[in-house]
């Protein structure tokens, strides 16, 4: 028997994150809750007002949308500055305008919102380098929209942590991934397929300090969350 503490409900099922919130389920509980949780499940209960949820996600695509602009505007920025000649900040934006709109669908079917960020990610990603490959592999992906994608992914997982700090620890492998992709970044520098240093190790920097803090202030919820995920 697990407990989600985010929709104060007891799960009997062997699984791993909430039916209703996918928040992950924790299994450290007191004797007084386990004593409750079996009472409960042994005489069956309603399930919680899940409008709080409702309106949390809602928060939630806000936020998203706000970055999603403000890294638009960067890009159009960065590319008048450096590029003027092709305007692939265009393509960058509708790449945006399609994972918030991919996102509103997802958030309406079950799974795990950190999962769905992730894959939706990995996807901008691939798109933008395709769209560079066919159009002549100038390099802007991998130069300025791929770390500006990974940049963008740190502060989700920022916000997403912000917004659910009871449970952030249910992005801690949307963070890792964030940091695998920031160390890829950087080793593309040193293989001499992307000549400038500073969105590398800026990327390195950022996503380096969220995982750093996670790991110092996360301490047991962020060691019981990697035991949960990869079973060690």
């Amino acid at each position: 028997m697990n407990i989600c503490r985010n929709c104060k409900i007891y799960v009997n099922d062997d699984i791993d994150v909430c039916p209703l919130c996918h928040s992950v389920l924790d299994d450290d509980m007191s004797k007084e809750e386990m004593s409750v949780g079996d009472r409960l499940i042994h005489q069956g209960s309603e399930y919680p007002d899940v409008r709080k949820r409702e309106k949390r996600m809602n928060m939630v695509m806000r936020a998203i949308l706000f970055l999603f602009i403000v890294a638009e505007v960067s890009l159009v920025i960065i590319n008048k500055a450096f590029s003027p000649d092709f305007w692939w900040s265009a393509i960058s934006g509708v790449a945006m305008v399609y994972i918030f709109f991919s996102m509103v669908y997802w958030i309406k079917h079950d799974s795990g919102f950190a999962a769905k960020i992730g894959i939706q990610l990995v996807l901008t990603m691939a798109c933008l380098i395709g769209i560079d490959y066919f159009t002549g592999m100038t390099g802007w992906s991998l130069k300025f929209a791929v770390p500006g994608v990974i940049l963008l992914g740190d502060a989700v997982v920022f916000f997403l942590m912000m917004l659910n700090r009871q449970y952030w620890y249910s992005y801690t492998l949307l963070l890792i991934f964030m940091g695998a992709c920031s160390f890829g970044i950087l080793f593309l520098y040193y293989t001499k397929m992307i000549t400038s240093v500073v969105l590398p190790i800026t990327c390195v920097a950022v996503t380096g300090v969220y995982l750093l803090g996670t790991i110092i202030f996360g301490d047991r919820d962020f060691t019981r969350e990697l035991k949960r995920r990869f079973h060690v």
